[in-house]
């Protein structure tokens, strides 16, 4: 009895915090460069059934399967696959073509992101809002004005010369990266440099959210707590009578 109030609690606890990612995921669909995650689930804990035989004194078990005790959330898989790209005409939007980040300096740690919806701060240097500084050749990129041409190779153009250029980054495993942020990762792994990286200027990519499949997995996991509370509900009623009326036999 008591390990079905654990299945069901557990049940209700994970489709809960489904609910909560894909409420995120949802609610980050027009950040810039966002990448959608999906919970992952896995059994925690679990029992051995067996079969006993008995011939005589002597008594054997054969192992049939075993049981889950609880089913809960291990972590939350992001997928990267590319948002849309969208033009803005903002001269200080960008948006990476096929894989990469771009690196910003936030606090002194160099963090990875999708998001190149950036501006010019009153210093003059290129930078995300609410995170840092976009990183180039040579370090921070200074810009100084909003006017300026753009290679898809990253280089900054002003007054006909090349001021800098956007360094972009890739990973050969994204296991590496751990989220620091909406739609910002840090890793312990250096990022590999890519020589000739194809950046778009004023466009930008959307999230790879995909708002159709999200309100299905919501309610998929509305109906499955609901079902679980449902049927917790009845096991504390039997476990109720079993207290109250079989005591009283005899």
């Amino acid at each position: 009895m008591s390990r079905g109030f654990y299945t069901l609690a557990s049940g209700m606890l994970t489709q809960q915090r489904k609910i909560d990612i894909s409420s995120n995921n949802i609610g980050n669909l027009n950040t810039p460069g966002y990448k959608r995650e999906q919970a992952v689930t896995s059994n925690f804990g679990s029992l051995f059934i067996n079969k006993y035989k008995q011939k005589g004194i002597h008594e054997k078990a054969e192992p049939l399967n075993n049981v889950s005790i609880i089913r809960t959330v291990t972590e939350n898989n992001t997928y990267h696959s590319q948002g849309a790209l969208e033009e803005t005409a903002v001269s200080t939007d960008f948006a990476i073509v096929g894989s990469g980040f771009f690196a910003i300096d936030v606090n002194n740690q160099i963090s990875y992101t999708r998001n190149g919806s950036f501006s010019v701060d009153k210093d003059g240097y290129l930078f995300l809002e609410g995170a840092g500084r976009v990183q180039g050749e040579f370090g921070d990129i200074f810009i100084g004005t909003n006017n300026f041409d753009f290679a898809e190779d990253g280089s900054i153009i002003v007054d006909e010369e090349i001021v800098d250029k956007i360094h972009v980054f890739d990973f050969d495993n994204y296991e590496s990266l751990n989220k620091y942020g909406e739609g910002m990762f840090i890793s312990n792994v250096e990022g590999n440099l890519i020589e000739n990286p194809v950046i778009l200027n004023k466009t930008i990519e959307k999230s790879n959210v995909n708002l159709t499949k999200e309100l299905t997995d919501i309610m998929s996991s509305q109906r499955a707590l609901q079902t679980a509370a449902q049927a917790l509900k009845i096991y504390d009623m039997v476990n109720e009578k079993a207290v109250n009326e079989i005591g009283k036999i005899g």
